[in-house]
């Protein structure tokens, strides 16, 4: 296809519809009118010699050839960007750049202040956009780190071999229950941990539990949720006056410590677990991605948050990259 057939403009426009499965919204998202977005459909729609989207009931759906367009789109916006917005390197008391970190509400209370301080001082100017996690994130990585600068989740939560990751911190995990809570002793046995309810961040419809459930498993351990919250520190907050139990990210716990309740030790240790920094192949070598990587780690080992050896850090993700 020669690229002067067709308008790029189509291309960010095809994107938005694509994800957005609706003409209307589309047209909002690129700041253009439903009929402008409308009639933009209709040239992809000859272009393509395809429907691209058609209705279905009370809602749109892709055509086959859409969706597959939907999947290799993301990653062709991605490189354009980077390649459009290509400086020969980055000076952060002048840029005016905005960076998007996605990111657990544990992650962000413990590390956050110090990176924004940080960033506040070295770069004025620069704009820290903080997104929360959720289910989508987990079921389409790839895409989240085509739209995102950095995602930072635990080491097992996600299985990404061939993406350039870095260790941030190490935290465990510590089981609370209500200090009134007279059900249980100061160690839970396998049967009461089995039959307790439990208030559990992101556990989903579908059974995904989070990788501390793993070190429970060879008991026999499913733990069953009464409350379920896509958040890591709301869990402690809704536990007294309860029964309940929660298993709580401990650095957010002593940082935070929330009043009349009191730690059960579990059946079996659970191991510490690794907030990792991960970030799209494409952004290898942005010289702006690097200084964002190198204040995040810095910020990290200056407040104490052990994950190895700072230079063996880097080390490691630069050898993850190539």
């Amino acid at each position: 296809m020669e690229l002067l057939s067709l308008d790029l403009n189509l291309v960010v426009v095809l994107h938005a519809i694509l994800e957005e499965r609706s003409v209307t919204r589309a047209g909002k998202r690129v700041g253009m009118t439903q009929p402008g977005a409308s009639a933009a459909l209709a040239r992809l729609r000859r272009h393509f010699d395809d429907q691209l989207l058609v209705r279905e009931g009370g809602h749109y759906e892709l055509t086959p050839l859409a969706e597959g367009l939907r999947e290799e789109l993301g990653e062709v916006i991605e490189h354009l960007r980077l390649l459009l917005a290509a400086r020969p390197g980055f000076d952060p008391a002048l840029s005016e750049r905005a960076f998007v970190l996605q990111c657990s509400d544990a992650t962000l209370e413990i590390l956050g202040p110090a990176l924004v301080h940080a960033v506040a001082v070295q770069a004025p100017r620069v704009r820290l956009d903080f997104r929360p996690i959720n289910e989508a994130v987990i079921g389409d990585t790839m895409g989240t780190l085509r739209a995102v600068d950095l995602l930072i989740v635990p080491r097992g939560l996600v299985s990404l071999p061939d993406v350039p990751s870095a260790d941030v911190y190490t935290d465990r995990w510590v089981c609370l229950t209500w200090r009134g809570n007279d059900t249980v002793g100061d160690r839970l046995t396998e049967s009461e941990a089995r039959s307790a309810r439990w208030i559990m961040p992101y556990r989903s419809a579908t059974g995904q539990s989070l990788p501390a459930d793993a070190g429970l498993a060879p008991l026999g351990i499913d733990r069953q949720w009464a409350v379920r919250v896509e958040n890591f520190t709301a869990p402690s907050k809704l536990l007294p006056g309860t029964n309940l139990l929660a298993l709580v990210h401990e650095r957010t716990y002593r940082q935070y410590p929330v009043p009349d309740l009191r730690e059960l030790e579990l059946p079996v240790p659970l191991p510490a677990f690794t907030e990792a920094a991960w970030w799209h192949p494409s952004k290898a070598r942005d010289p702006g991605h690097r200084w964002l990587l190198d204040v995040l780690l810095a910020q990290a080992a200056a407040l104490d948050l052990p994950a190895g050896n700072p230079t063996g850090r880097r080390d490691r993700a630069r050898r993850q990259e190539r």
